[in-house]
C-alpha cells in the first residue's frame, strides 16, 4: 500500500528527521528562550546579553512555528499526492534560502564565512539548512526517484469495470 509520494531517502529526511529536528528546535526556544536567542549569532556573551520582553516573545513565538511546521511537514510528506508534495518541497526550498540569509544578517558577513566561529546553532541555521534544500531541490528533480510511484494497492473493480488504485 502507498504511504507516500516521496522516494525512500526523501521520505526519511523530510517526514522523520526533519520534524525530529523541529520538534528539537521547538524544545529548545521554549524551554530555553534565553540561551536559545543568545545562539542566534556565535560568541554571544550571554551575561551581557540584553534579553527584552520583545525578544522573548518573539522566540516564544518562533518555536510555536516549529511545532507548526512539523505538522505541516508530516502532512505534506505523509500523502501519496505527488502535487502536495512537489509543493510542499518547493515552498520549503525558498524558505531554506531564507533562513540562510538571516543567518548571514544576524552573523555578519566576517563569521557567515569563517566556520571556526560558528556555534551549533550557526551550523544548523546554515549548513543544516543548506544541506536540506539541496535535498529538497534533489528530491523536486527526481534525483531520488519520480514523486508518486510508490507501489499503488489494487482496492476493487469502478462501475466501468476499470481497477480502481489508492
Amino acid at each position: 500500500m502507498a504511504y507516500s509520494a516521496l522516494p525512500t531517502w526523501p521520505l526519511i529526511l523530510f517526514g522523520i528527521l526533519d520534524p525530529l529536528a523541529l520538534v528539537w528546535g521547538f524544545a529548545t526556544a521554549i524551554l530555553g528562550p534565553k540561551q536559545y536567542y543568545a545562539d542566534q549569532s556565535p560568541n554571544a556573551d550571554l551575561s551581557s546579553l540584553t534579553f527584552t520582553p520583545q525578544a522573548l516573545s518573539l522566540t516564544l513565538q518562533l518555536g510555536n512555528v516549529f511545532l507548526l511546521m512539523v505538522a505541516i511537514a508530516i502532512t505534506c510528506c505523509w500523502t501519496t499526492h505527488a502535487e502536495i508534495t512537489r509543493r510542499y518541497l518547493i515552498a520549503v526550498a525558498i524558505a531554506d534560502l531564507a533562513h540562510i540569509y538571516a543567518a548571514y544578517c544576524g552573523t555578519g558577513n566576517d563569521v557567515f564565512w569563517d566556520f571556526s566561529q560558528w556555534n551549533q546553532m550557526a551550523y544548523g541555521n546554515i549548513g543544516g539548512s543548506l544541506f536540506m534544500h539541496v535535498n529538497r531541490v534533489l528530491t523536486v528533480a527526481g534525483v531520488f526517484g519520480k514523486l508518486g510511484t510508490r507501489e499503488q494497492t489494487t482496492t476493487g473493480t469502478s462501475t466501468t469495470g476499470e481497477k480502481k488504485t489508492r
